[in-house]
């Protein structure tokens, strides 16, 4: 049964599984992994490889937690003890997330790596290092070269485990020193079930053909699904049309005024009343509206009905497309695009 760990009003946050009953899917990966820690085989050196989305870094995260909890090693930590709550709020002192994108250059990993053989700072029995898209650890950074000694001879009190959709761009020699355990993409039945159950959870009145529709679109990617049912619920209207457009158009509905705002555009097709609307809206960067603008109308292409629709959607996405970076007044540009835009949408 799927629970809420925490409340920042973003569902692939909140729902994160911190145990492994509470994870849809994955049936062998979770007896695997769950035995190997219960009964204490679990390897100090494993790589988690699959698609992007699909659980990766949750696992990982799942077995620090049952490695260090209070009642573990245990694949059902409690979620409550101090050591769980710390790795749970992201800082233990023993468990550490390193995103190899952004800080894994050769120094960092060094620095992480002399430190492994010191024992855990507090009451936590082990040390666990979790890198997140370690096929960037490859490459001329040396990283994945600093990494290799620890591998082969990893302190009884330390485990490290790589996540990567890219595994081929590590070494074989890495690979080898790993457990390798491969994830895949879940199921429709099992997405659906996740949306049920987490709609269900918090109280969202959804609808059973929309959660469907969800599902046929995001390819088994869990993280997609609820990031699409978070906005869809933000919506409001729970229908066909605008589950597609926010599907279709991968507006970013973190702020429903631009999602709204795009909508009363083509609804209206009025300069002044497009200019009033933007003004309405607070903190959203012109870059980002930009993109979003965009994306709608991307969106609004894949719907077109008639081929002289789909060409004004075309027209549109033409001269949006070119970011505003380096442009003296971007909102001088923005507002004279929602004017053309505006001049092209009542050319029906």
């Amino acid at each position: 049964m799927i629970s809420r760990h925490s409340i920042g009003g973003d569902l692939n946050t909140d729902y994160r599984p911190c145990k492994m009953s509470e994870i849809i899917g994955h049936d062998v990966q979770k007896r695997m992994i769950g035995n190997a820690i219960t009964n204490k085989t679990l390897p100090h050196a494993m790589m988690f490889i699959g698609p992007s989305g699909c659980g990766k870094t949750t696992f990982a995260r799942i077995v620090a937690l049952g490695l260090n909890c209070i009642e573990g090693p245990t694949s059902e930590p409690c979620c409550k003890c101090d050591r769980c709550r710390a790795t749970l709020n992201l800082n233990s002192l023993a468990v550490m997330e390193v995103d190899a994108g952004r800080t894994g250059n050769v120094a960092v990993t060094r620095s992480i790596l002399e430190d492994l053989p010191a024992a855990p700072m507090g009451s936590d029995p082990y040390k666990v290092i979790i890198f997140d898209e370690a096929h960037k650890l490859g490459g001329a950074s040396g990283s994945e070269d600093a990494l290799l000694k620890s591998l082969e001879d990893m302190p009884k009190h330390v485990y490290i485990i790589l996540c990567t959709n890219e595994p081929q761009k590590l070494k074989e020699v890495t690979q080898n020193r790993c457990k390798v355990t491969q994830f895949s993409r879940l199921s429709n039945d099992d997405i659906y079930k996740l949306l049920k159950e987490i709609s269900e959870a918090d109280g969202i009145e959804y609808k059973s053909d929309i959660l469907r529709y969800i599902t046929e679109e995001v390819d088994g990617v869990p993280r997609a699904a609820l990031s699409f049912l978070q906005q869809i619920s933000s919506e409001g209207s729970w229908t066909k049309e605008a589950a597609s457009l926010i599907i279709n158009a991968g507006v970013d509905l973190d702020n429903v005024e631009v999602y709204d705002f795009c909508r009363a555009l083509v609804k209206h097709r009025s300069f002044q009343k497009a200019l009033a609307d933007y003004k309405k809206i607070k903190n959203v960067p012109l870059e980002r509206m930009r993109i979003s603008i965009s994306g709608f109308f991307v969106g609004c292409l894949k719907n077109a009905r008639t081929i002289e629709e789909a060409d004004r959607f075309s027209s549109i996405i033409e001269f949006m497309s070119k970011p505003y970076f380096n442009i003296p007044k971007p909102e001088h540009v923005l507002i004279n695009s929602l004017f053309k835009i505006t001049k092209i949408l009542r050319n029906r």
